[in-house]
């Protein structure tokens, strides 16, 4: 099932690289993740975060990670529908920087993850 924008739904993370081929060596990653704010009660509990390195997927890991988005200030916590949105508009902002190559975990088949193209919008 997929949005307005032609993006998948979850599940997170959801990850958009430069190249469509990550799997052979390093590369420059963007992971975009919803998660709740444990210490905050009701629905506006979740907010987007995001963490930028080069990801090696021999050792499944980050080199030179950081977190890019992290909001803890009230005014950034989301319903749970409110966070997806602005998560799928955060994976067009980075497709627009050229991150166009969006995975996805898939658990229903192998290879346990889906490889989508992300298509901008005209204009």
């Amino acid at each position: 099932m997929a949005n307005r924008y032609g993006i998948p739904n979850p599940p997170f993370p959801k990850t958009v690289y430069r190249t469509p081929n990550p799997e052979y060596g390093v590369s420059e990653a963007y992971e975009i993740l919803i998660e709740p704010v444990p210490s905050v009660l009701g629905s506006r509990c979740w907010v987007v975060r995001e963490i930028h390195g080069y990801y090696e997927e021999a050792t499944k890991t980050y080199h030179h990670k950081v977190e890019t988005l992290h909001p803890n200030e009230p005014q950034h916590f989301r319903t749970f529908e409110e966070a997806m949105s602005v998560a799928d508009q955060q994976v067009l902002f980075r497709a627009k920087e050229g991150f166009h190559f969006l995975f996805m975990m898939n658990y229903n088949s192998p290879p346990w993850y889906s490889r989508i193209e992300v298509v901008l919008p005209a204009g």
